[in-house]
């Protein structure tokens, strides 16, 4: 019995500083929960999108707990405000414990509507929540924690693209006062959102380097990664085509409004154009028609050939005929021998009209028998027309050379067509 009354109280006593041993600790440990450190917090936030509507924004949080004991997260969220004050998003952040001299990562999405009149340059988030700490299931203690976090969305015009242009320039036809053409820009937009293309202003340069012209192109909206086409037509003056080639630069600016912030964007392309063989447009889908009357007659001092030239003018622009020679040959077999030569006057043609003109070549008998060996009757007379079209009111001109064969009957009349 005494034994076991011994045994008892060591027992007892053991209890009893293991008791002591314990609030001992408890008080240690209170105290060093009275002493408890907010977590070390990193906070990273990320523009990672947007578009017309909304920005989204990537979050990453890292907490690491300097403290002895673990920490428990709770009621954490992210409230994202503007400028003005306005509420514009709430994130609820899933708490959790923190180990002791551990770290603790949070990483999470938010996508943030645009809300009208409302300045989005700056975005204040503020982190909210609470950090406790317990023990023994009786001593708890909690502190609240906040942090703020300002956001610059400025960035965002800083990264918009510029757009890619794509310019064409086509010639249509003439004009009594130039050329017609047409003037494209296709204009790609590579952003998310969409821009408004003001009026573009389309300069030609010529090899002078002196500005001829300046059109204007009316530009308009262009979605979000879409493409628009936009033209216009003009006129480039005869005055202007005395060059070859033409340099034309366009020159213009792009417009967009996100987040309550406004952005011009400059754009600029430029090509080199080839002007065209005017000849091209002048006889363009029409035939080209002329005539070459022709009457012999016999006179004291020789053979006279009354020649008339016709010509139709199928173009919608003045010409002016200039430097016109009629030249006559003769063919005899392998020969061919010029029995004379005579200039023209010159003449302006009307556009779609007619106009003819007329010369006399006198040929000497003598002339004309020792051209052809002294026969009296060739194989052929060859009438040669040469000379220059010229497009009223400019150094644009064309050389024609036209032949006709005429019989060698001499007393008949003759008329050639082509």
């Amino acid at each position: 019995m005494a034994k076991m009354s011994l045994k008892k109280k060591m027992f007892s006593f053991f209890l009893i500083v293991l008791l002591f041993a314990n609030i001992i600790a408890a008080i240690f440990i209170f105290s060093d929960i009275q002493i408890i450190q907010s977590p070390v917090t990193n906070v990273e936030i990320k523009i990672i999108g947007f578009n017309e509507k909304d920005i989204t924004l990537d979050i990453e949080i890292e907490m690491q707990n300097p403290n002895s004991f673990d920490l428990s997260l709770q009621d954490f969220k992210i409230i994202s405000k503007t400028v003005d004050g306005d509420k514009i998003a709430e994130l609820e952040i899933e708490g959790g414990i923190i180990y002791s001299k551990d770290t603790k990562n949070f990483n999470l999405t938010d996508k943030i509507k645009f809300m009208e009149d409302s300045d989005f340059k700056i975005l204040y988030n503020q982190i909210t929540g609470t950090i406790a700490v317990s023990f023994l299931g009786f001593i708890k203690k909690s502190i609240p924690v906040e942090l703020n976090i300002e956001t610059s969305i400025e960035q965002l015009i800083q990264n918009i693209k510029v757009p890619e242009l794509d310019l064409e320039f086509t010639f249509d036809e003439l004009n009594p006062e130039g050329l017609d053409f047409t003037a494209g820009i296709s204009i790609y937009n590579p952003n998310d959102i969409g821009i408004t293309i003001n009026e573009l202003t389309l300069n030609a340069i010529n090899d002078m380097d002196e500005e001829v012209g300046s059109f204007s192109i009316k530009g308009g909206v262009i979605k979000p990664q879409n493409s628009s086409y936009f033209k216009s037509k003009g006129v480039l003056l005869y005055t202007f085509i005395d060059t070859k080639t033409l340099i034309l630069s366009l020159v213009g600016d792009a417009s967009l409004k996100i987040a309550g912030m406004n952005k011009s964007i400059a754009v600029s392309t430029e090509i080199s154009v080839l002007l065209p063989d005017i000849q091209e447009f002048i006889f363009e889908n029409e035939s080209v028609k002329f005539y070459i009357p022709v009457q012999f007659r016999f006179t004291l001092r020789g053979l006279l050939a009354n020649i008339g030239f016709k010509y139709y003018n199928p173009s919608n622009i003045t010409l002016i005929a200039r430097d016109i020679y009629c030249s006559m040959h003769r063919v005899d077999g392998d020969s061919k021998n010029q029995l004379g030569i005579e200039e023209m006057e010159n003449c302006i043609i009307d556009p779609h009209q007619e106009v003819c003109l007329e010369t006399e070549i006198l040929i000497p008998y003598i002339s004309y028998l020792r051209a052809g060996n002294w026969r009296f009757l060739p194989d052929w007379i060859v009438l040669t027309i040469d000379g220059d079209f010229a497009i009223a009111g400019t150094r644009q001109a064309f050389p024609i050379s036209l032949n006709a064969y005429v019989n060698p009957n001499l007393f008949k009349n003759n008329e050639f067509t082509e």
